[in-house]
């Protein structure tokens, strides 16, 4: 008898080839490539189950959006998030298991803090094979009300039906305030450019802590149009709500948004439906 968690033969089912598909609606799903992302996730959960966490969680992080990294000087995160192509509004009545059927969009990113405030990080996410890397230089400002982030990654992406990559640098500003209304708020924005679309974007969400541990969140990227000849612009803003649940070395953070999309950067590019995706993150605090 199999006795495989329900949501590892989620992510490790063989989904044989990525073969995106655009619908009128310019709608796109994903298939994951089975073999590739069946390796990473199982090298991502062993890793998960032997790290050893010696420090409570501090990092408030969102939905999607990028936050001033709470990391200490050795310390790390490893984050898995994946959203399936399944969409809610659409979803068959008589198919409990459809969600299954799709595949999914699935990333993981590391991220390790060298020091003087200056985190290395790297990820993939299997949504046009996007790989990137970069660092970031964090700037507590408790007295400010808020802290901040600068953060330049290079990324490279390879379209659906294309058979070249294509590459650019992505420059990021976080802004977090410090817990307001007796610890409680969190105000979160991001003002990102995207060099390959020579787009400008922006995301605003907030975090609010309904009892201990447990936070609920929400987010908002509104489209701005313009950028480069040929960008591609959703015609829509992206939102997404959500739980947060945190532990002593995890935070689980349950997620429903009209995108299925991963990552800031596209996620401030818009989208072209009013679908609902689920999805699920989860982050591992690493300080051995």
């Amino acid at each position: 008898m199999d006795w495989t968690p329900g949501i590892i033969k989620v992510l490790v089912a063989p989904a044989i080839k990525k073969s995106p598909a655009t619908t009128d609606a310019g709608r796109i799903h994903y298939i994951i490539e089975g073999e590739k992302m069946k390796k990473l996730v199982w090298m991502a959960v062993l890793f998960l189950a032997c790290a050893a966490a010696r420090a409570e969680q501090f990092e408030n992080p969102m939905l999607n959006m990028t936050v001033p990294s709470g990391l200490e000087s050795g310390q790390s995160y490893l984050m898995i998030n994946v959203k399936p192509a399944q969409t809610l509004r659409d979803y068959p009545k008589d198919d409990l298991y459809a969600i299954l059927d799709k595949g999914v969009n699935a990333g993981i990113e590391f991220r390790y803090m060298a020091g003087l405030n200056i985190e290395a990080k790297a990820g993939y996410i299997t949504g046009n094979r996007e790989q990137y890397a970069g660092l970031s230089y964090t700037l507590p400002a408790p007295k400010l009300f808020f802290n901040s982030q600068l953060d330049m990654q290079f990324f490279s992406y390879k379209e659906s039906q294309g058979s070249r990559y294509d590459q650019n640098l992505f420059y990021l500003l976080s802004l977090q305030s410090v817990p307001l209304l007796d610890e409680r708020l969190a105000i979160s924005a991001d003002l990102g450019y995207d060099g390959f679309n020579g787009h400008i974007g922006l995301g605003l969400g907030a975090s609010y802590e309904i009892r201990t541990h447990v936070r609920v969140l929400a987010e908002y990227y509104p489209v701005f149009k313009g950028g480069d000849p040929g960008a591609v612009i959703g015609s829509t803003g992206c939102y997404s709500v959500g739980l947060k649940f945190d532990t002593f070395g995890h935070q689980f953070i349950f997620k429903v948004g009209n995108s299925g999309e991963i990552g800031t950067r596209r996620m401030m590019l818009g989208t072209y439906t009013q679908d609902v995706f689920v999805g699920i993150t989860v982050m591992r605090l690493i300080a051995f």
